[in-house]
């Protein structure tokens, strides 16, 4: 069986014109794009679904599909019904056509890789957490363009995959052209939340050096100017997802992954996955039938709200956590797994705190020192 990622993102046409790189092999590499302000001049409409893959599966990927649980037997399905057509609600949008039955993959049922995508809701568009995603459009090198999935984790701080901000391997000339970053996505933009082009964007040595997939360091940071044509930072009034900064590749972690897959709704609408994940030592594997276009979207611990009026909130209280994002997926389409990258990677090698405060002290230069706070 093999496999390969997909990229996912469009960045704008401002130029980068700065690099600051780190020399040790796992340290950041950042580019600085021209222009202060104002959008890129990107077209979403022709932006191309963009996902990585591998030519070849990981033992362990492989081993772990075959890691059924005990058969419970033949099952019994009781098919529901959807009840009589009625008038919409006021402010209520239709949502469209749905996603047909689920193909969950070869050989996935009753494994780890078994999981449920959905529809996000169109009520939702405007509401934390799920404003915090949206669109990414970019440009790479030689003026092609496509579009990935980014989440806000500051005012003006979005984290993406490695391959949106950068080609991989290669150094400083692979790095994209421009960029414009559109929160709550849903059929266009949102009117409002805006848009806001990137300024700056840093990514992994391991990827600016190697992009090899499947590595644990396919991650990607932006910052951005200002929402376009206005004065006020772009995550003012969307908010923004917490994060973990270091020790985010644990064993299995259940989470919550939102994307734009082109497979669904043409890309135009946010989808939501739902799965146990487990490490392979270097990313994060999971079941999933998104494809091109989900690149670079968050994968989230204990997302939405809950109010919990017991006395022990239990061993991980925390809520709305990004802790990596998607990075790859099968050739074979039939396999439905893909692969994220942890924030902090194996080993915490990718060294997310330094990336992080990288990308903070541009965006303080930018916005001012409320803009964000170093860690």
């Amino acid at each position: 069986m093999r496999r390969h990622l997909r990229m996912l993102g469009i960045f704008g046409a401002t130029s980068l014109t700065a690099l600051a790189m780190i020399s040790t092999a796992q340290a950041q590499v950042a580019k600085q794009l021209s222009g202060q302000g104002g959008t890129s001049a990107v077209s979403a409409a022709t932006a191309t679904p963009m996902l990585p893959t591998l030519n070849a599966a990981p033992r362990e990927a492989l081993a772990d599909a075959k890691m059924t649980l005990a058969s419970p037997g033949k099952m019994r399905i009781v098919q529901g019904n959807a009840g009589p057509k009625v008038a919409m609600e006021a402010g209520a949008a239709d949502d469209g056509t749905s996603i047909g039955t689920m193909n969950y993959g070869l050989n996935n049922l009753n494994t780890f890789y078994h999981y449920s995508d959905y529809l996000v809701s169109s009520k939702l568009r405007n509401d934390a957490p799920h404003r915090y995603t949206g669109w990414f459009v970019f440009t790479y090198p030689g003026g092609a363009q496509f579009r990935c999935t980014a989440s806000l984790i500051s005012k003006s701080i979005a984290v993406t995959a490695g391959h949106c901000v950068h080609q991989g391997g290669g150094g400083s000339s692979r790095f994209i052209t421009s960029g414009t970053y559109y929160p709550a996505y849903r059929d266009g933009p949102s009117t409002t939340f805006g848009s806001a082009s990137a300024n700056y964007v840093v990514t992994t040595g391991g990827w600016a050096n190697t992009g090899a997939l499947d590595q644990g360091y396919d991650v990607g940071i932006v910052v951005l100017n200002k929402r376009a044509g206005t004065s006020q930072e772009i995550g003012t009034n969307t908010g923004w997802f917490g994060f973990c900064a270091s020790n985010c590749l644990q064993n299995y972690w259940s989470l919550s992954q939102l994307g734009y897959p082109g497979n669904y709704y043409a890309g135009t609408k946010l989808t939501q996955g739902e799965h146990i994940e487990r490490s392979d030592s270097r990313d994060y594997v999971y079941g999933s039938g998104m494809q091109g276009g989900s690149s670079g979207g968050p994968h989230v611990a204990n997302i939405g709200a809950l109010v919990d009026s017991s006395s022990s909130l239990g061993q991980w209280p925390y809520r709305n956590i990004v802790f990596g994002v998607t990075s790859w997926g099968y050739v074979d389409e039939r396999l439905k797994i893909q692969g994220a990258s942890s924030l902090s990677g194996p080993g915490n090698a990718n060294n997310f705190t330094a990336m992080y405060n990288l990308a903070c002290t541009r965006a303080r230069a930018l916005h001012g020192a409320a803009s964000c706070s170093l860690l």
